[in-house]
């Protein structure tokens, strides 16, 4: 009885330990990077695009129309100072924090300064004004986000992290996502990485998908694996306006 008795003993102190693992994890990236505002918006919630007595443009547009105008998105240098650009995006991002162009115009504003963003918009809730820390807080609010996990997939790959990258893309790929665009970048970074094959394979998928960009096709054509010819429509069209997902590296 007594040996019995031992092994829900062990068990037990095994999900203690588990437990208290994630725990500390959890602490960890909040102290790292800070709290999730109080009740945020789920960018990828229609709701959250849908017109209401008091948000008639939807809760989106009534953040992204003053906090993330197009030039804004566009690192307009010229109208917008970086550290007006890092207090827009960090607002966005209290709000909508997994808004995955306001995370992806982060990345690219944190990259243009090399690094360092200005940090006198830091507040409690968002103590560290890093790219790193956005999309620390936008994974944990929406884990299973296939548009965070792509363009944080983007972020890694744009600083060299090829095999964190390569993880997020897988993960986003599990999750459902299938864009053109997507493919093409998952596509940009198996070439980065010598996969040939999967590079082939993933520029063929992205230009099936509607996304015919030259870099790619550049590469897999150095390296011996041309795409085949491209199949352009007779007439030409205008593009639509891209969506979330379809946010070019």
């Amino acid at each position: 009885m007594p040996q019995k008795k031992s092994k829900p003993y062990h068990f037990s102190a095994a999900i203690v330990a588990i437990g208290l693992a994630f725990s500390n994890q959890a602490k960890s990236d909040v102290f790292d990077c800070g709290q999730l505002a109080q009740d945020p918006w789920d960018y990828a919630d229609p709701s959250s695009s849908m017109a209401t007595g008091e948000n008639p443009m939807g809760r989106i547009k009534r953040v992204e129309n003053v906090h993330f105008q197009p030039g804004m998105e566009a690192l307009d240098l010229k109208t917008f100072t970086v550290d007006r650009l890092a207090k827009e995006f960090n607002y966005t991002l209290r709000i909508l924090p997994n808004n995955p162009r306001a995370l992806l115009a982060m990345s690219r504003l944190e990259r243009m300064v090399g690094g360092k963003l200005p940090q006198n918009g830091a507040t409690p809730i968002t103590p560290k004004i890093t790219a790193d820390c956005f999309f620390d807080r936008a994974i944990r609010f929406r884990p299973n986000d296939k548009a965070v996990r792509m363009v944080h997939g983007i972020h890694l790959h744009q600083r060299g992290k090829l095999n964190e990258a390569l993880a997020e893309y897988q993960l986003a790929e599990s999750l459902g996502e299938e864009s053109g665009n997507f493919y093409y970048n998952l596509g940009l970074l198996h070439a980065d990485m010598k996969n040939w094959d999967k590079a082939y394979e993933y520029g063929v998928k992205a230009e099936l998908g509607g996304l015919m960009l030259p870099a790619l096709r550049g590469k897999l054509e150095k390296a011996g694996r041309p795409l085949p010819p491209l199949i352009r429509p007779e007439k030409a069209t205008i593009p639509e306006t891209p969506n979330a997902s379809e946010l070019t590296e």
